[in-house]
């Protein structure tokens, strides 16, 4: 249980984290307050942002279940150690998750993008396509929370009709809109 509580938890924190990167970068007018306003924090807000998503969801969703003997914290170890358990709608899940992982492309961009620098690709010479959106990201944490809701239940974890929810959407009082607001105002 503490390793699926731990991957609930860095799922939310995903979540939220996207919440705040589409909030603030998503709409041309809301990036231009932060980018045109305060250009090095804007981008370096955005690129950090943009990073910690990019390593978290290809940490969770591309990594093995080992690497060098050790166990990771991705869903392919969770699944290992759970597989015979599940349900033929988590199976069903899991091959939606995995292969919209395969189709965003996560593992390689981050391996050639963010986890390392690709040299042919850091000097433009080839190119990573990547299917790495918003929207992308969002429906694959919204099903890997749905799955492991299944998982749980299907594993006898908990109790049946009982489920983890650690993501809750960021209050209205500290929306990006408020910030950006603020920052409109001290600008």
């Amino acid at each position: 249980m503490p390793q699926i509580l731990k991957m609930v938890s860095v799922i939310a924190k995903l979540q939220t984290t996207l919440d705040v990167y589409e909030g603030l970068f998503a709409e041309k007018n809301n990036a231009e307050i932060t980018i045109n306003n305060f250009h090095e924090i804007g981008n370096s807000i955005k690129n950090a942002l943009r990073t910690h998503i990019i390593i978290g969801c290809a940490a969770l969703f591309s990594d093995p279940s080992r690497t060098c003997g050790n166990e990771n914290m991705s869903l392919k170890n969770l699944i290992e150690k759970n597989e015979s358990k599940l349900s033929a709608s988590a199976i069903a899940l899991k091959n939606e998750i995995f292969n919209l992982v395969e189709n965003m492309n996560l593992k390689k961009f981050r391996n050639k993008h963010v986890g390392h620098f690709g040299l042919e690709e850091m000097l433009g010479f080839q190119a990573t396509e990547a299917e790495i959106t918003v929207s992308n990201v969002r429906l694959l944490l919204e099903k890997s929370q749905k799955f492991i809701n299944i998982l749980i239940h299907d594993a006898q974890i908990m109790p049946q009709n009982e489920s983890l929810g650690f993501y809750s959407k960021i209050p209205n009082h500290r929306s990006t809109d408020k910030f950006l607001a603020r920052l409109k105002g001290h600008a």
